[in-house]
């Protein structure tokens, strides 16, 4: 992984993290959580090609290898996660659970289902799909394919009615590979001009980008900023950090923040329940501070998640 994306992870799981807290006067941020998701196919897209393309290419992946050693990264703390919620909200097995359970929820489209159990783990069925995608779509990125799946993706924009919003264009892992694809030619263009110069005012702008389109997100369309808003401003922005040359890459690549983003997994997957069962089991107090707690026991157990999971599981 390079290192400034890998910091980076924290800052969007961060975003993630904002747009679930809601207490007292904090609203959530609602533009994180579109912003975030968006952030993490699109890396997780580039991660993979730049990993494993040449052995693609080469002949030398293997599939089953590949899944086993993406799946053994966050299953067991899906598991653990799933666990916590079954115990904690008394719930019986039933098919929610065991979609949950085989990582198929993201499949069905309605929202009792695909957000059930611990609700965020909707991300890893939809990126599931992904993973078993890449290998067979790797070599044929061209563009050609771009342009034939950007029609489809267009399609299927237009048609999708405004109260499946949710459960097509943000869910559905099929529609989600997108910007997993997306990232998929990220990386060949990253590849293509690996050494290219990028001055200070680049990384600059791209988070002066990044924050006016949080700012913009309650006034744009409830389609386009699913994912396209999105896409405008993370391709460039991931694309010049990946080159780890201006000052905001130099602090990125701190040994501080390289660790926080080493902890976006746990962080991840634990926070939406962590937050639920902070905010209603602690005293009351005020907001800002109810926030501060709840980011420092957060980064806790994602720590103490990852140091253990790590000697387990060898991660």
């Amino acid at each position: 992984m390079i290192v400034t994306l890998q910091s980076l992870r924290f800052i969007f799981v961060m975003l993630i993290f904002l747009s679930h807290f809601s207490y007292q006067d904090i609203e959530a941020l609602d533009a994180g959580g579109d912003c975030g998701v968006t952030f993490f196919f699109l890396l997780s897209g580039f991660v993979c090609s730049l990993g494993y393309g040449t052995k693609i290419e080469t002949g030398q992946f293997s599939h089953f290898r590949f899944l086993w050693r993406r799946i053994r990264k966050f299953y067991p703390l899906h598991l653990l996660c799933l666990l916590f919620f079954l115990v904690v909200s008394m719930s019986s097995i039933d098919v929610k659970v065991l979609l949950n359970l085989l990582l198929l929820q993201s499949w069905v489209p309605d929202s009792n289902y695909y957000f059930s159990c611990n609700s965020v783990s909707w991300f890893l069925s939809s990126l599931l799909c992904c993973y078993l995608l890449f290998p067979l779509i790797y070599r044929y990125v061209s563009t050609g394919l771009t342009i034939g799946i950007m029609a489809v993706y267009g399609i299927v924009y237009w048609s999708t009615p405004y109260d499946r919003v949710n459960s097509i264009l943000y869910v559905f892992p099929l529609v989600r590979f997108v910007d997993f694809y997306l990232g998929m030619v990220l990386c060949q263009l990253y590849q293509r001009h690996q050494n290219v110069v990028v001055p200070n005012w680049m990384e600059v702008l791209s988070i002066i980008f990044l924050l006016v389109s949080l700012a913009i997100y309650p006034f744009v369309d409830e389609k386009f900023r699913n994912a396209p808003l999105y896409w405008l401003v993370l391709i460039p922005l991931i694309l010049i950090f990946a080159h780890q040359q201006g000052i905001v890459s130099r602090w990125l690549q701190t040994h501080h923040m390289a660790l926080l983003g080493s902890l976006s997994l746990p962080l991840f997957l634990t926070h939406q329940m962590l937050i639920g069962f902070l905010t209603h089991h602690l005293p009351q107090m005020p907001a800002i501070l109810m926030l501060t707690v709840c980011i420092f026991i957060a980064l806790i157990v994602s720590w103490g998640i990852q140091i253990i999971f790590s000697r387990i599981f060898r991660l």
